[in-house]
């Protein structure tokens, strides 16, 4: 099972409660994300990519607007929703297959059905004979195959990406896109991805969803029509794929002085 996501002019601001200054992170925000789509969002830094995470978490509330699930508002987080960020945030002093466990543990399920299932999404990762290691015994890479390994655990109808690749290598990174973008085509899970990368945008996602500077606001909204469907580095090389990574950064407009995305 999967489920849609709708933001509806959402809007979302922070006060200091120090000096009663307030800042809006994104303004009368409205898209929708169909069951089983993938999605990347890109913007500027500062544009409210991450707050778009977090109020789909239930981690915050808008201020004004709603975001719904299946058509129900999102007032707290949910257990259908998956979050999975830039840093693995694994557990130093649990074994992989623990951490796995982790999000399994408010769930009602045995100790040895917990196991059981961590340890089936721990091989589909490629990761069963790491099950009793610890994270410092990890490369980054597996770390992250670990962590993505946690997220699908709880079978999560939404998962929610905040930059997962950012911090690897060109070539870690590529074999994880391909990792990633498989297990979630299999999983058919909903899937939003926040991204500077703009060809990450476009190899990752069905449709790609732009935000102008701050107050977030969306500028575009368009399909990613590509003749390979999943597979990042089949993408990566078809020539469609630099045409909409142009149309991208012209966007942003990206230029010699200005902001980079990369």
């Amino acid at each position: 099972m999967t489920s849609n996501l709708d933001f509806a002019q959402v809007t979302k601001s922070f006060t200091d409660a120090k000096t009663g200054t307030t800042v809006t992170a994104v303004d009368g925000m409205t898209f929708s994300i169909a069951a089983g789509e993938r999605v990347a969002v890109v913007g500027p830094s500062g544009c409210g990519k991450s707050t778009i995470l977090n109020m789909a978490s239930g981690l915050y509330q808008p201020t004004r607007g709603e975001v719904l699930i299946d058509g129900r508002p999102v007032t707290a987080p949910r257990p259908e929703v998956g979050f999975m960020l830039q840093k693995d945030l694994l557990l130093p002093w649990r074994s992989i297959v623990e951490n796995v466990e982790f999000g399994l543990e408010e769930r009602p399920l045995s100790k040895a059905d917990r196991r059981k299932r961590a340890l089936e999404e721990l091989t589909r990762m490629q990761l069963g004979e790491f099950a009793d290691s610890y994270p410092h015994q990890l490369s980054g890479g597996m770390r992250q195959r670990a962590a993505l390994a946690r997220t699908l655990a709880i079978d999560p109808e939404v998962v929610l990406l905040d930059e997962p690749f950012s911090a690897l290598d060109a070539q870690t990174k590529l074999i994880l896109q391909r990792h990633f973008a498989r297990t979630l085509a299999r999983s058919g899970v909903t899937c939003v991805l926040i991204t500077h990368d703009l060809n990450e945008a476009v190899i990752m996602a069905d449709r790609v969803i732009v935000l102008s500077g701050r107050p977030g606001r969306v500028i575009d909204d368009f399909r990613i029509e590509l003749d390979e469907p999943v597979d990042p580095l089949t993408r990566k090389f078809d020539p469609a794929s630099a045409v909409y990574a142009r149309r991208l950064f012209d966007l942003l407009h990206l230029g010699d002085d200005d902001e980079m995305v990369a």
